[in-house]
């Protein structure tokens, strides 16, 4: 009798087991689909109706697109260090005086959705390169990696921007996902001749925004369902959560940094920003719009704004 109620658990819990597994897989795979594959025409599951070609209804949307006209805007092309093609708009300023920003978009977007940010620079005398991250716009990719991959594709593009001028000065500018792409990026050994970086509503980990994601969309708890997503993704993109991690990233780096954040962003907390500028151990500021929710910063106190970049960039980056 023992022997048999014995053989019943061992049944049984291999049962739970194994179906606790099937469906944390499941789940796993799920995730990485709805948050990170991109498909044949260009979208990941989380972005729904979204358009990432849709124009914002914000008056430096409406700025730029009154201005743009006049611009002579080229199209460059490269490759990734694994091979994709990588595309970026270049909007000249009317003077060379060498300074250039890359300014990175965010997550599910292109570089239209950074596009309305950028006037104000190249009026300000910089060259401005709006790259269309991989997965994004187009720029190959079938996956998209929260900055991991990404931070060296800004590398590769750094490296264009010397080819092109090897005078250059640069800055890394991003926004959101575009933002902790910039982070990361920074704490990769940058050629000298990149100087300062504005990052504008970074996450700390992409871990931990999925995490608060996961109980937001879903409310579902983090174990199992992230752990499994991040095996997931490492066996089918080579990449996982843990992995994109602009906190870390910012231990090795020593450029000046500017953190923005809007007070009243709860996509990507507010906390993350503070945290990001407490972190970090060199030549800093810290910029909070009251106010402001995710990514809009700009348009919520744009004198301020931009006043605030500028005074950072005449003190450590412009030539």
């Amino acid at each position: 009798m023992f022997w048999k109620k014995k053989k019943f658990w061992i049944i049984l819990t291999t049962t739970v087991i194994v179906l606790f597994t099937a469906i944390s897989l499941f789940a796993g795979n799920y995730l990485v689909d709805y948050a990170l594959y991109v498909d044949e025409n260009g979208r990941v599951g989380s972005m729904g109706d979204y358009d990432p070609y849709a124009k914002q209804d914000t008056q430096l949307q409406k700025e730029f697109d009154a201005w743009i006209g006049s611009v002579p805007v080229q199209e460059w092309e490269t490759k990734s260090e694994d091979g994709l093609k990588l595309w970026a708009q270049f909007l000249p300023a009317e003077e060379d005086q060498h300074n250039y920003i890359i300014a990175v978009h965010g997550y599910t977007a292109n570089h239209h959705g950074i596009e309305p940010a950028v006037k104000p620079f190249v009026e300000a005398g910089y060259h401005v390169l709006t790259p269309d991250q991989r997965g994004c716009g187009n720029s190959e990719g079938r996956y998209l990696s929260m900055g991991y991959f990404e931070k060296r594709d800004v590398i590769v593009w750094i490296n264009e921007i010397l080819a092109y001028d090897e005078q250059a000065n640069i800055v890394l500018y991003g926004e959101s996902m575009g933002a902790a792409t910039v982070l990361m990026a920074a704490g990769e050994g940058l050629p000298k001749q990149v100087k300062a970086v504005v990052e504008d509503c970074g996450y700390t980990t992409a871990y931990a925004m999925f995490k608060d994601q996961l109980k937001e969309r879903f409310s579902l708890p983090e174990f199992p369902f992230l752990p499994a997503a991040a095996l997931i993704g490492n066996l089918r993109a080579g990449f996982n959560f843990y992995d994109a991690d602009a906190l870390e990233a910012i231990q090795h780096a020593d450029l000046p940094i500017l953190f923005i954040h809007g007070g009243a962003d709860d996509y990507v907390p507010t906390y993350m920003g503070k945290e990001l500028y407490e972190s970090y151990r060199h030549e800093k500021e810290l910029l909070i719009v009251e106010g402001a929710e995710h990514g809009t910063s700009s348009d919520v106190d744009t004198k301020l704004y931009y006043d605030t970049i500028f005074a950072f960039l005449d003190k450590y980056a412009k030539a």
